[in-house]
């Protein structure tokens, strides 16, 4: 029964979760697509892309993969990215970008983890390299988390006002040779330009533009400065942040109807397996309880049973041969064998009453006795 029970509460607690997972993924929306310049919220470069157009730049979005981009001018690739694969491909065609003497910003994350990013770097000699080390002590993590820098401008920036942003965790390695336009309040070069075959690599953090940024006066005076230094002929890559042509679009959708008729598959097979192994497997068994207790409960139990099994002939027996094998000397008549072979539940007390006074050695009438005055 509680096998049973313990069951059921399993499937209500898996239907449950399933319950909670479809309504989050029915009536949950997608998340900020952090450096998107689409994006409104306040890690989306939707107010650098505007301002860029306010200010006379021609600004165009790519809805494709990056080697299909065969324009000049800036393009800029902000990471994370969400449409992220494990590929070399979107590297070797921002390679094939600078080789036309295009410029690239790149605005990297400051984490860990986004594979896209990795592989992009690193096929540009740019790695990743650890700049801070996280703390397991709660308090020292939180303030880890929200610690901010004031970025100092380079000598070349005159009267330049400092660019806030957050701390990043990881930072490209900037080579030496590379014009270090801010450094941050250790010394380290966080913006830069690198030259790269005939065109121009400009890192940067992703926050520096974001849209919560763009209201410090540093951060403002760092977009105008790119606008002049780069021109006025920017690419928003758009494609690693989900922003798909018509045609890709179509078929994204049928992946997507795809993956989730094969999800309610796995979800209906699940419960159904719940169900099954919930069911009882064959007739119902009761277990026989366990006998506990004082040697007493455990001989009387043993009696019990055997009483109910007919077993007083065979006991009869045993009780004369165990009385024989233990005490030679022992006065047991035939009388008493044939005795037990007739035995029945009261024949069975009598002979053992009968062999105790015996062994005893008292004679039958103070055995008599005593019982009467037991019994009284």
């Amino acid at each position: 029964m509680k096998d049973l029970l313990r069951s059921r509460l399993l499937v209500g607690a898996a239907l449950f979760l399933l319950l909670v997972v479809g309504i989050v993924l029915l009536f949950g929306r997608a998340g900020e697509a952090r450096g998107s310049s689409l994006a409104k919220g306040p890690n989306g470069w939707l107010a650098a892309r505007r301002y860029l157009a306010a200010r006379g730049a021609r600004v165009s979005l790519l809805r494709e993969p990056l080697e299909r981009f065969r324009e000049r001018g800036v393009l800029v690739s902000t990471f994370p990215w969400q449409q992220s694969t494990a590929s070399l491909e979107p590297a070797e065609a921002l390679e094939s970008h600078l080789r036309r003497g295009g410029d690239l910003v790149l605005a990297y994350s400051g984490t860990w983890g986004n594979a896209g990013e990795l592989l992009t770097l690193v096929r540009l000699g740019l790695p990743l390299d650890e700049v801070r080390k996280g703390s397991l002590n709660p308090f020292e993590w939180r303030r880890f988390s929200r610690q901010e820098w004031s970025l100092v401008p380079a000598p070349g920036l005159r009267n330049a006002p400092p660019v806030r942003v957050w701390a990043p965790r990881w930072r490209p390695e900037i080579p030496k040779e590379a014009d270090v336009l801010y450094r941050s309040p250790r010394g380290g070069a966080v913006i830069a330009a690198v030259r790269r075959y005939h065109g121009r690599i400009l890192l940067l953090p992703a926050d520096a533009l974001a849209n919560a940024r763009l209201g410090e006066p540093g951060n403002a005076a760092l977009l105008e400065t790119l606008r002049r230094r780069l021109g006025d002929h920017w690419t928003f890559d758009e494609y690693h942040h989900g922003l798909i042509a018509a045609r890709g679009a179509q078929e994204t959708a049928a992946v997507g109807r795809t993956l989730d008729l094969i999800l309610i598959h796995l979800a209906v097979l699940y419960l159904v397996a719940l169900w099954v192994l919930s069911r009882r497997f064959g007739p119902a068994w009761s277990e026989p309880p366990a006998v506990t207790g004082s040697t007493g409960f455990f001989l009387l139990g043993l009696g019990a049973l055997h009483h109910r099994l007919g077993h007083h002939r065979e006991a009869a027996r045993r009780l004369l041969e165990r009385v024989r094998e233990l005490d030679r000397d022992a006065d047991l008549p035939a009388e008493l064998d044939r005795r037990a072979e007739t035995a029945g539940p009261r024949e069975l007390v009598a002979l053992a009453r009968e062999v105790a006074r015996r062994r005893k050695g008292r004679p039958a009438e103070e055995e008599t006795k005593t019982e009467r005055e037991n019994a009284a």
